[in-house]
């Protein structure tokens, strides 16, 4: 790892298109962005660009089709989904179909993606040899769903409260961590055919009911309710909510309050006492207990 200052820099802007924030932070060999947007209607914006990066693309609100023309090549990422893909540059479109986005995306070098991932799984190795041979590739052929895991390390990222030598470390490891998830969503898709999501129909559902439940965690509906709103029935719900995601319904929803909870005592936003209450917890002592052994702290330690 260089020795170089961590670069970074954010700021809100106003186009004709919408209004919207942007922040990247720079390592050497590594970029991330951020970006979050309201548009004044779904339109295309041109991306050119010389650059040769491997790009990972995590589209965490809204829909958008990255169409390079120079390759020949079309990326779509529904909200909630992301892909990795190479290029030896961009000459094409970025479309927005929604009114609202938001995009966390990490750049690689070629070196220093090689270097990371060259000994990772069979598929990332087979994705380092086009890389090697220069060729356009992007590596699933449909987005993948967007992990617990994945959406937790991309938020611990953006609620970062180190400054110096100490974020740069924190982010470079958060770039490998990101790396590995990947990698892993990447050889969790390429297994046989699943047994209950079988269908595009199927998955997008669930992606529905994901998010749906999400936007109502504060008071969240029951899994009859979840059901009939996400159009799929209570058996198909639960079985393919666990295939798909990993958690069962109520599990993700417990890890995605406890990850939200961890957010607002990093930004001391909020005490144990108050997450506690409007998190449902019985008691303080019950919320800490499931704080400490899903993170290792406790929320006052983590606050303090």
């Amino acid at each position: 790892m260089s020795t170089t200052e961590l670069v970074e820099q954010a700021q809100q802007l106003e186009a004709p298109t919408g209004k919207g924030y942007m922040a990247h932070w720079g390592i050497e060999g590594i970029r991330m962005d951020y970006a979050r947007w309201r548009y004044h209607e779904p339109f295309a914006a041109e991306w050119r660009t010389e650059r040769e990066a491997v790009h990972l693309r995590f589209n965490l609100r809204g829909r958008t089709i990255l169409e390079n023309d120079q390759a020949g090549t079309v990326v779509h990422l529904a909200s909630s989904e992301h892909n990795l893909f190479y290029s030896p540059g961009f000459d094409g479109l970025i479309r927005h179909e929604e009114l609202e986005s938001e995009t966390f995306s990490l750049q690689f070098s070629k070196p220093a993606f090689l270097m990371l991932a060259q000994q990772a799984t069979e598929p990332l190795r087979r994705f380092c040899a086009a890389v090697l041979q220069g060729q356009e590739l992007v590596l699933s052929p449909c987005g993948l769903p967007l992990t617990l895991s994945l959406h937790t390390a991309i938020r611990e990222v953006l609620g970062c409260r180190f400054t110096g030598p100490l974020k740069k470390l924190f982010l470079y490891s958060k770039a490998l961590e990101l790396v590995a998830l990947q990698a892993y969503a990447i050889e969790q898709q390429s297994q046989p055919q699943h047994r209950y999501v079988r269908t595009d129909y199927d998955r997008e559902r669930l992606l529905f009911a994901r998010d749906y439940l999400i936007e109502h965690r504060a008071l969240p509906p029951s899994l009859l309710e979840l059901a009939r709103v996400a159009g799929l029935n209570e058996f198909k719900l639960k079985k393919g909510f666990k295939e798909l995601f990993g958690h069962t319904v109520f599990g993700y929803l417990s890890e995605q309050r406890l990850a939200d909870a961890k957010a607002q005592l990093q930004e001391r936003q909020k005490t144990a006492s108050e997450l506690a209450f409007e998190l449902g917890y019985s008691s303080v002592q019950h919320f800490s207990s499931a704080f400490k052994k899903k993170f290792g702290v406790s929320p006052t330690q983590l606050r303090g």
